[in-house]
């Protein structure tokens, strides 16, 4: 216990900025959610960054809480206990110890000077090689975009942006607030094709967040290139659509 108590107080620096950093990063982030709080429109989701704030809350004093153990530990306890010193050994009684040898330093010989080389002055040709050119390689050129087609301000994609390259899950981000609002869904329309395929369905309305994911990691399924036409389609309840089509390439 004393050992551990001492490796404290000799680490308390920086442990309190273990302490500081965590507490404000957490308390950072229960701010964070506290505005969402306001700005949120389901109660669900209002529940879930309520349960955000006051889990951020409790890591915060834990940091908080951490930095007073460590204060109290370097100030107090280990100023009482102070370090262990050992006791200097006495000779034993009687005995006398032996004298230190110390070598007596020798002279050292002083070397002698080199004798002086003859320089043998010699011109050599050496063959240059002439480097053989490089042909650049030629770059693939992709057929420009079209542009985006998003009329309505009520459904927009915010991300991925219009001829940007895309791979992997690709995260959708953007606005879905349309009147009578029943779902929207993702689509995407190949490259020289008419008809748009259906991806995914999403059953609640989203302003400026996460949309969803489109994953185009099958290079059998998303070839490279483009350009991909991806569309978002919200839907009302009477049936009605509002699109918006975004172009990218796809990269693997």
């Amino acid at each position: 216990m004393k050992i551990v108590l001492l490796w404290l107080a000799r680490h308390a620096v920086v442990l309190y900025l273990v302490s500081l950093v965590g507490a404000g990063g957490y308390l950072l982030s229960a701010l964070a959610a506290h505005r969402q709080i306001d700005e949120a429109q389901f109660s669900l989701e209002r529940d879930r960054l309520r349960r955000r704030e006051r889990r951020a809350l409790f890591v915060a004093l834990l940091f908080l809480l951490l930095g007073v153990l460590v204060f109290g530990v370097s100030h107090f306890l280990a100023a009482e206990l102070g370090p262990t010193v050992p006791a200097p050994t006495e000779p034993a009684v009687g005995i006398t110890p032996p004298p230190t040898y110390t070598p007596t330093p020798s002279p050292s010989p002083t070397a002698a000077a080199p004798a002086p080389s003859a320089v043998v002055s010699a011109t050599a040709t050496v063959p240059v090689a002439t480097p053989t050119p490089v042909e650049p390689t030629a770059t693939p050129t992709l057929p420009p975009p079209p542009p985006p087609d998003c009329p309505s301000p009520d459904v927009q994609i915010v991300l991925p942006t219009a001829g940007s390259f895309v791979s992997g899950k690709v995260e959708v981000r953007g606005t879905v607030t349309i009147n009578a609002f029943d779902y929207y869904k993702f689509e995407v329309i190949f490259p020289g094709a008419e008809e748009p395929n259906f991806i995914a369905r999403f059953d609640t309305p989203v302003e400026n967040g996460l949309l969803g994911y489109w994953d185009v990691s099958d290079p059998t399924l998303y070839p490279a290139g483009g350009p991909y036409r991806f569309r978002l389609v919200a839907v009302d309840i009477y049936g009605n659509t509002t699109n918006c089509v975004v172009p990218v390439y796809i990269s693997h």
